[in-house]
């Protein structure tokens, strides 16, 4: 019971913090309605919330291995929930992006600390790190589930997520000491050859994870007019989802690297069948196929770090792996404004990329 309530915990702030930046996907359609955004101007909202997330993750990672996980959540889940209260309080653009490039430099702490809580307290490490990555699918999953509910009530779900976050400040509050690991450790070598392609791997699935989450309904709606756009969404998130099994099953099977080698090219393949055929069903499985590889290699970047290491080495890995996540968003909105199958091949880069540089590991 209570290896379940550790685990929860972590999923939970892992969960809101994808929950927010996620949301944005969606919820962009409404708002460039609203304020007549251009392409360009929708990714900039996730480019300059990755501007912060990548400034702070290093020292975040660093923060959390010395001082430990209570005191990094407390600080990251208060100071972020009043930053996402704005947009609900102030609703325009200008204050949208401010409020997404602030809290960018707060919520970069939850994810290294549900890694530090996972890597020292549970085991074996690719499996309950496929469950905890499962936060992602799971928010996007629910997102499609109310982006019908989104268009119309957008602003109370930046008002709704404000409370969340102050709940886990409260929660944190009173967490059990047990719960975190406090014990300052030596830092080792973590800029190994091992270490550092797995962030290059890393970088190019950001690009496609976040790049995906961000403009594939935009895609469907604003450019290539599929008529059923909300059922393909919906497909693709119940992919997402079942890309846990997939994580978290798999590497005990065939290793943690011939997953993810397996995932990008069947995330290229399935990415410009969908465009090319409309084939609606096929938006599932590039949904099991955009996420899979995330978990086993954030795996092999714990395990080249050791668990002592566990939240510096994501720190560190989400500093300059989450640039593909930053110049993501408004690359592909660049590519769009001349054409948006450039946009589709502009998001299928970052595939292309990690899956050459897994060959060198």
């Amino acid at each position: 019971m209570q290896r379940f309530k550790i685990f929860a915990y972590s999923w939970v702030i892992t969960f809101l913090q994808l929950l927010f930046r996620s949301a944005w996907g969606i919820i962009s359609v409404p708002v460039a309605m609203e304020f007549h955004l251009t392409s360009v101007q929708i990714g900039l909202v996730l480019t300059l919330f990755y501007v912060g997330y990548v400034i702070s993750s290093t020292p975040w990672g660093l923060f959390i291995d010395s001082h430990g996980v209570r005191h990094a959540i407390l600080i990251s889940s208060l100071s972020s929930s009043f930053i996402i209260l704005l947009i609900f309080l102030f609703p325009s653009y200008d204050v949208i992006l401010i409020s997404y490039l602030l809290a960018g430099f707060l919520v970069s702490a939850l994810f290294p600390s549900s890694v530090k809580i996972v890597s020292v307290k549970l085991s074996p490490l690719y499996f309950y790190l496929g469950i905890l990555e499962s936060s992602a699918p799971f928010a996007v999953l629910l997102l499609s589930l109310i982006s019908g509910l989104l268009y119309e009530y957008w602003r109370i779900f930046y008002l709704l997520l404000f409370v969340s976050l102050l709940s886990v400040f409260f929660i944190t509050l009173f967490m059990e000491e047990e719960y975190a690991s406090r014990k300052r450790r030596e830092m080792r070598l973590l800029f190994t050859k091992a270490i550092i392609l797995s962030i290059l791997v890393r970088s190019g699935e950001m690009w496609i994870s976040w790049g995906t989450t961000a403009w594939l309904f935009p895609f469907l709606v604003l450019y290539f007019h599929f008529s059923c756009s909300s059922l393909i969404f919906l497909l693709f998130s119940l992919g997402l989802v079942s890309s846990t099994a997939v994580s978290s099953k798999l590497p005990g099977l065939i290793g943690e690297k011939k997953v993810v080698q397996l995932s990008l090219f069947l995330y290229i393949l399935l990415l410009f069948l969908l465009f090319l055929s409309r084939i609606v069903w096929l938006s599932f499985f590039l949904g099991v196929f955009s996420f899979s590889f995330r978990s086993p290699t954030d795996s092999m970047i714990v395990k080249f770090a050791g668990k002592e290491n566990s939240s510096s080495s994501i720190g560190i890995a989400n500093t300059i792996s989450q640039v593909g996540s930053l110049l993501a968003p408004v690359s592909i909105g660049l590519a769009v404004k001349f054409s948006p199958v450039l946009g589709i091949f502009t998001l299928s880069g970052g595939a292309f990329l990690s899956l050459a540089v897994s060959f060198l590991i």
